[in-house]
């Protein structure tokens, strides 16, 4: 049951990439699947339940990636400066997207409000509170431009978005220019 379950996951992560949650129809992940279609039913009650599973998967282990302890250097520090957070943050998000390119685009690159469930947005909540959080921690320490903390948010993860977006449509984007990038949105921010 639980490779079924993998199976199904990974095939509708794939098709909803390729076509879009809107646009992706049921029989379509169970033909990528090579499952039936009852199977998928037998797991998930609904389409709406298999987008929020993939979706849940996949964002919850963003948010992961960002706030637990890894045995490596990714974990952010709430004591470290703003501008090691804001660095931290925006390598780890690369770091994602290039290992998981097909999730990043399914979570970034396509509007889920139609079918979120509470679950779901759960994680997006906890996704901005924490970098809020970090913004309005630079910020009290006087290392953040003033301003509300979820605009300044919005405008850095928009140039991330923006640039990856770019790097997944086949643009010519490579390492420095993330590099380069992360630098001048740290300049937006910064003090």
């Amino acid at each position: 049951m639980h490779a079924t379950r993998e199976a199904l996951l990974g095939a509708a992560l794939a098709v909803f990439t390729e076509h879009t949650y809107a646009g992706t129809a049921v029989p379509m992940v169970a033909e990528r699947a090579g499952v039936a279609v009852g199977t998928i039913y037998r797991h998930f009650p609904s389409k709406q339940a298999l987008g929020n599973a993939v979706y849940q998967r996949w964002k919850g282990r963003l948010l992961e990636r960002l706030t637990e302890p890894t045995g490596g250097t990714e974990r952010i520090d709430p004591d470290e400066s703003a501008r090691a957070a804001f660095g931290r943050m925006w390598s780890v998000m690369h770091a994602f997207a290039a290992e998981h390119p097909a999730a990043f685009a399914f979570l970034e690159y396509q509007q889920h409000a139609g079918y979120l469930d509470d679950q779901s947005r759960q994680i997006i909540e906890r996704s901005t509170a924490f970098a809020v959080a970090v913004v309005s921690r630079g910020q009290q320490r006087g290392e953040i431009r003033a301003g509300d903390p979820v605009v300044l948010v919005a405008l850095a993860y928009g140039a991330f978005i923006g640039l990856s977006k770019a790097a997944w449509s086949g643009a010519p984007v490579g390492p420095k220019d993330f590099q380069d990038a992360e630098i001048a949105v740290w300049d937006l921010l910064r003090r």
